[in-house]
């Protein structure tokens, strides 16, 4: 197993625990063996998944300091992150180079984000409300269905134990300033906890459009995750939570501004007896946004106040059932049902549509062998229903080398938008989309020589029926196509060791990310990153030192420069309550473009405050 350093308050372990475990070997801080439950939908030792998964924890987070989901994600190899501004503007991210709606997220195992986008905004989640992320790399739609075609990303929202308090308190660039905090409450047999946070910045001008303006964002989110047993078979447990937040973007408008409200609400009811664990959950998430555009009026000169506003909300009932069948063979089936509905300003001409599925999981183990195969059935309302698979096997020759080979067949069904959307300037939605479909395979290795640890993938993905979104004929009339489709082959390698009192990671990867139809590198997909961190401790103070590379990209018919930026974290633990923290981003003030047409923030400067106990 991978094992880099004890020390209780260390970088190196924390980021590269973090950042590069693989699903054969992944370990806590204590040594013992790492639970995960994306791989499976059940909590499974990470050993039984054969899979890339990356985990990232809320020491993690503290010791990156990382503002955003996208800071904390940025560093993982086969990950790609394409900012519209900065902090609290919209990102995307592209998994091993899939689009950036063939990820799905899913927060406290509840499906999140937009029906009629298809994909969740990452800036509107507080990392502050984040205790912990899994980024499970390649197709997983046999187990979750539509949108986990490239991978997942599960977030886990704060957790505290009875007593324990965390305050914090954080200024720097642009006017930046953040407070957050939460406290653990216990009651007989189970625990609340309570999470409160707010961030406002003044931001900067995101666009180079001749709208000189700074575009500054602000939220605030309160959030509630709790758990009580019933007896010590049955545990009821609960999140509820709520995000508000508003951002200034630039349009043809003299004032853009995009107001938020998001909530989730889940139940969950748990019965373990040992041999079998059954979940059954009901869920409710809502994405909404209203857009407002001020502009003068071409013709009379009068200033014009206009607005249009989305909501989705999407209803969720779940059971998931697991049985230890021996010692090796594990089984795990259930059932998924969701309703997805849609209010916005122009009426679509469809606006609710139900998905229900079913679907099983195999995991066996020999202790040498190893092996997994995951069969699911959906059916798209109004769309078609489609066959998923997942399978498996690897070897384990030694402890310190594994390898693995994975098959998975995956799907993303077509939105709102690209299905509905009322008719508008020659624009409308195409009710006789197909599902996009993939096919992937992949060969895993993980090796522990001479004290270096190395995880390594090498990796195809065919895309088909891939949605054009604008496809006119000769009248220009436009709507979505299934006229694309892709091929995906790349490679990654992250390698760890600990040498001279310094922890030292390094992340690389290749990707070949090809339009079929044109031949050209499909856009925002860079053909090279690396990355590499190091991070020490001495006495009452940690460091950490962090590069990041990102290769050519295509991007709106340009062709964008590589960059690569340095950023330094420090934490001095002024007592075992109060921490001081300082953060520099981009510390050599790097001119880059990660989309075209947008500004990147330049160097920033960060000061935090905590006090904790926890």
């Amino acid at each position: 197993m991978i094992v880099i350093g004890k020390h209780k308050r260390s970088l190196a372990l924390a980021i590269t625990t973090a950042l590069a475990t693989a699903s054969f070997a992944s370990v806590a801080d204590d040594g013992t063996e790492r639970l995960i439950v994306t791989g499976s939908r059940m909590p499974v030792d990470s050993e039984q998944i054969i899979a890339q998964v990356a985990v990232i924890d809320r020491s993690d987070l503290a010791a990156m300091q990382a503002k955003s989901i996208a800071d904390a994600l940025a560093p993982i190899a086969g990950v790609d992150i394409a900012q519209l501004g900065g902090a609290g503007q919209q990102s995307s991210v592209f998994t091993r180079g899939t689009n950036s709606n063939h990820t799905l997220i899913l927060v406290d195992g509840v499906r999140v984000g937009s029906a009629t986008l298809g994909y969740k905004e990452l800036s509107t989640i507080p990392v502050q409300q984040i205790e912990r992320i899994e980024v499970l790399k390649g197709p997983r739609a046999a187990l979750w269905g539509s949108e986990a075609l490239g991978g997942v990303i599960h977030i886990y929202t704060r957790r505290l134990d009875d007593g324990q308090y965390q305050l914090a308190a954080q200024a720097g660039s642009d006017s930046y300033k953040s407070l957050n905090s939460a406290v653990g409450i216990g009651y007989q047999t189970g625990s609340s906890t309570i999470a409160l946070s707010y961030e406002d910045s003044d931001g900067f001008d995101v666009r180079d459009d001749g709208e000189d303006d700074d575009d500054g964002y602000d939220n605030w989110s309160a959030a509630l995750r709790g758990d009580y047993a019933i007896n010590q078979a049955v545990t009821l447990d609960w999140v509820a939570q709520l995000d508000d937040g508003s951002l200034d973007y630039d349009s043809f408008g003299v004032d853009n501004r995009q107001d938020y409200r998001n909530h989730l609400l889940m139940l969950n009811t748990s019965y373990d007896s040992g041999a079998l664990r059954s979940d059954f959950t009901v869920a409710q998430s809502r994405d909404s946004q209203i857009s407002f555009i001020d502009y003068f009026d071409f013709f009379s000169g009068d200033l014009v106040e206009d607005k249009s506003s989305f909501e989705t909300r999407r209803s969720q009932v779940t059971s998931v059932n697991r049985y230890a069948l021996t010692s090796t063979l594990t089984l795990t089936g259930g059932a998924d049902w969701y309703r997805d509905e849609v209010k916005a300003t122009s009426d679509f001409t469809v606006e609710e549509r139900d998905t229900w599925a079913v679907f099983g999981h195999a995991s066996y183990d020999t202790g040498d062998w190893l092996a997994e195969a995951a069969l699911r059935y959906d059916d798209v309302e109004k769309v078609d229903s489609e066959v998923t698979y997942n399978a498996s096997f690897g070897y384990r020759f030694s402890s310190q080398l594994t390898i693995g080979l994975t098959a998975g067949h995956a799907f993303k069904a077509p939105t709102f938008n690209d299905l509905y959307y009322p008719e508008s300037f020659g624009f409308a939605g195409n009710p006789d989309l197909k599902p996009e479909t993939s096919d992937s395979y992949e060969l895993l290795l993980r090796s522990d020589f001479a004290s270096i640890a190395v995880d390594a993938s090498l990796y195809r993905t065919e895309i088909d029926d891939l949605i054009d979104g604008y496809v006119c004929d000769e009248n220009w009339n436009c709507s979505p196509q299934n006229v694309d489709s892709a091929t995906i082959k790349g490679g990654e390698v992250t390698a760890i060791t600990s040498l001279l009192g310094i922890d030292h990671q390094l992340a690389l990867s290749y990707m070949d990310a090809t339009d079929d139809g044109t031949g050209s590198q499909l856009n925002r997909r860079p053909h090279k990153t690396a990355g590499y961190q190091a991070s020490v401790s001495w006495q009452n103070v940690d460091l950490l030192f962090a590069y990041d590379y990102v290769g050519e990209r295509n991007d709106a018919g340009e062709r964008l420069k590589a960059y690569q930026t340095v950023d330094l974290a420090l934490s001095y633990h002024l007592s075992k309550q109060w921490v001081l923290r300082a953060k520099a981003d981009n510390v050599f003030d790097e001119n880059y473009a990660s989309a075209v047409g947008y500004n990147v923030p330049g160097a920033q400067y960060f000061l935090t405050v905590e006090f904790a106990n926890n």
